[in-house]
């Protein structure tokens, strides 16, 4: 888990990129991230970790979605993505869940 000071979730900047009639992989609700970008930034070095544990250290596009829309209060919301990571002629799914704490938020990968 990683711990992220001063980050807010801000849905009313929510990136969500997809055209209403794109399709959308299963299992997921929208095309974009609802994280800020010093969020992704974090994330973004788990997720090159993540894929590195399973052979591939070249990266190239991530398509991110979202599976579970933000549930909770303000500073105290729960939200999972599934970012695809392209590499290596291959594609990574990678699975994961984010959670305010106050000022904070946490991201893990499943």
């Amino acid at each position: 888990m990683k711990k992220i000071l001063a980050v807010a979730l801000c849905l009313g900047a929510v990136q969500i990129t997809a055209a209403a009639d794109e399709s959308l992989p299963p299992g997921t609700v929208h095309h974009g991230t609802l994280a800020n970008a010093q969020l992704i930034k974090d994330a973004k070095v788990g997720v090159a970790s993540k894929v590195a544990t399973l052979g591939c250290n070249n990266l190239g596009d991530v398509d991110i979605y979202v599976t579970v829309m933000p549930s909770g209060t303000p500073g105290n919301r729960r939200w999972k993505e599934l970012w695809i990571v392209s590499g290596c002629n291959k594609k990574y799914p990678v699975n994961l869940t984010f959670a305010e704490s106050g000022k904070d938020a946490d991201w893990t990968i499943s």
